[in-house]
């Protein structure tokens, strides 16, 4: 305690010093020996954390760092970052050594003790130790980012033969967390447009990346034919209209991934409610013809060009109301509805027809109205979507069956 309160005390009898006015040498020399000063402190500091548990016991606080943060007014993240740095180097304490005597900073520390506790349980004791002593050697030539690259292939260098092996454990030990951890969420931002966010497994997302790539390569500036003969800007969906030049990369990222969804095939897709996965794009012929109006794609508003546009992709279903279209009706030929006429039950209802069931239509089943073992047709008018739950109920016998004055039934359980 002396010893550091006369630190203290010196640096203070140094404050008023301006070293606006050493020489190029002298402030080399100062910069050199602060960062060596500040390096031994934090490394003191964090030492005095690993064991100052008594102290957040006394005050009430989680942690000797969370009071430190709290009664000097400083950010609680560091504080923090250096009470898990305490935590960490327990199990090393030549890490925490190299740091008092200067050798390592913090950011160094942190490096090193996360690369070797990143080994699986098989590695021995030993190489452990040996990989630790390796990376403090290779912290005085690299900075913190590139010990860590090194640090991640450190087993291969230090005993290869268990190297394999470990990594293969590491690597699913890694993939199983980031699959726990794996979520997607969209939401609509209320102006037409959506916000979707996520973490996905490292993998899966380069995945991602790699197809949005092929589709957003600047080849595909050039195959749009670039700015026009005129100097009018190309049409490409990744050139600015205005100026013709390639928009940032963040909206090519999102054009990219909708030319993506555009591009894929139904037919590959899981089978959704009995039918391949399919977009259907509606809208009224005289509209389509007129070039006027809006249409519909699975319960979203879209003007006519849009849907103009959509229907040219072999991978859009049209279905223009009032022309031609599949067969929709087929009487007693068949039991089962068909592909075109359960698409055309999805334009009648966006979800189950019970009451109060908001299970999307592509859930549904298609249900004959009037049976079929009965002598019901299967027609288009005869067939119903129901969820599987309220399908069962249609034919539960301990239940009657009404339409209600919105069009949807009820179930009512028999007394």
């Amino acid at each position: 305690m002396a010893t550091v309160h006369a630190l203290d005390e010196q640096l203070k009898q140094v404050a008023g010093n301006d070293p606006t006015f050493l020489s190029v040498l002298e402030k080399e020399e100062l910069l050199m020996t602060l960062s060596s000063v500040l390096g031994r402190v934090e490394g003191l500091l964090v030492d005095t954390l690993a064991v100052a548990s008594d102290v957040a016991d006394e005050h009430g606080a989680r942690s000797a760092g969370a009071w430190l943060a709290a009664v000097t007014h400083d950010d609680g993240a560091v504080a923090g970052r250096l009470q898990r740095l305490a935590a960490e180097t327990e199990r090393h304490p030549e890490v925490r050594i190299a740091m008092r005597d200067g050798r390592v900073s913090p950011r160094h520390a942190q490096v090193i003790v996360r690369a070797v506790d990143a080994f699986g349980p098989e590695v021995p004791t030993a190489v452990r130790d040996e990989a630790v002593a390796h990376l403090l050697g290779l912290a005085a030539e690299f900075t913190p980012k590139e010990l860590r690259r090194l640090g991640d292939g450190i087993l291969a260098v230090i005993d290869p033969s268990t190297y394999d092996e470990a990594e293969r454990a590491k690597l699913e030990a890694e993939l199983a967390k980031a699959r726990a951890a794996t979520r997607l969420s969209i939401r609509p931002t209320g102006d037409g447009a959506a916000r979707i966010s996520g973490v996905l497994p490292e993998s899966v997302a380069a995945r991602l990346r790699k197809y949005l790539h092929a589709f957003s390569s600047p080849r595909h500036d050039a195959a749009s034919g670039g700015a026009a003969s005129d100097g009018a800007p190309s049409d490409s969906r990744y050139l600015d209209p205005v100026t013709g030049k390639r928009l940032p990369h963040e909206r090519v990222m999102g054009e990219a991934f909708a030319a993506f969804l555009e591009a894929a095939d139904p037919e590959r897709m899981p089978i959704h409610g009995g039918d391949a996965t399919q977009v259907i794009v509606t809208i009224e012929w005289e509209k389509l013809l007129a070039g006027v109006g809006v249409g519909m794609a699975d319960g979203e508003s879209i003007p006519v060009s849009e849907v103009r546009r959509l229907a040219c992709q072999a991978r859009i279903l049209p279905a223009v109301l009032g022309g031609k279209s599949e067969l929709l009706d087929l009487g007693r030929a068949q039991r089962l509805f068909s592909r075109p006429q359960r698409r055309a039950m999805t334009l009648r209802q966006w979800t189950c027809a019970f009451e109060g069931c908001d299970v999307p239509i592509e859930w549904c089943e298609a249900h004959h109205l009037d049976p079929w073992s009965r002598g019901g047709p299967t027609d288009l008018d005869n067939c119903l979507g129901c969820c599987s739950r309220h399908h069962h109920v249609m034919h539960d016998p301990r239940y009657d069956i009404e339409r209600v004055g919105s069009g949807e039934f009820r179930a009512i359980l028999r007394s």
